[in-house]
């Protein structure tokens, strides 16, 4: 019998391997673009609440500013790190379907859906951190 070679899932293992390594890099390195103290940010956050609620509170309206966002190091590490993330799982879900062995395709889907499942844990921590952060601050400053 002329088994075939398991190039689909293995390029998904790869790939998955490849973005799972990418995010604990990027998590362990820390950001790779400059970025404000951790200070200043929690400062604007506060400040930004404790006015936004001052002015909802008198019924006035706040004028809404939208974030630029900006193509910075760590954007384009985090937007590559979900590319290959999820190439990775579509490619272990073909290869299953093409009837490559299953430990090949698995593998693609798990170190694929590995790799997007730390990126969001990683965010979502931040997240409650800086949540937490912004709430102890705003604590301090009272509203008067």
């Amino acid at each position: 019998m002329d088994r075939q070679r398991p190039t689909i899932g293995i390029v998904g293992i790869v790939l998955g391997a490849t973005a799972l390594l990418l995010a604990v890099m990027h998590f362990w390195a820390g950001s790779l673009s400059p970025q404000p103290p951790i200070e200043t940010t929690v400062a604007e956050k506060a400040v930004a609440i404790k006015n936004a609620t001052i002015a909802a509170l008198k019924g006035e309206e706040l004028e809404q500013v939208a974030p630029k966002k900006s193509w910075d190091l760590d954007r384009i590490v985090t937007l590559a790190t979900g590319f290959l993330a999820g190439l990775a799982f579509i490619l272990g879900v073909v290869s299953y379907a093409m009837r490559e062995p299953t430990r090949v395709a698995v593998g693609g889907v798990i170190l694929g859906g590995a790799a997007m499942a730390f990126q969001f844990a990683v965010v979502a921590i931040g997240a409650i951190f800086l949540a937490i952060l912004v709430a102890a601050v705003i604590g301090e400053l009272g509203i008067e």
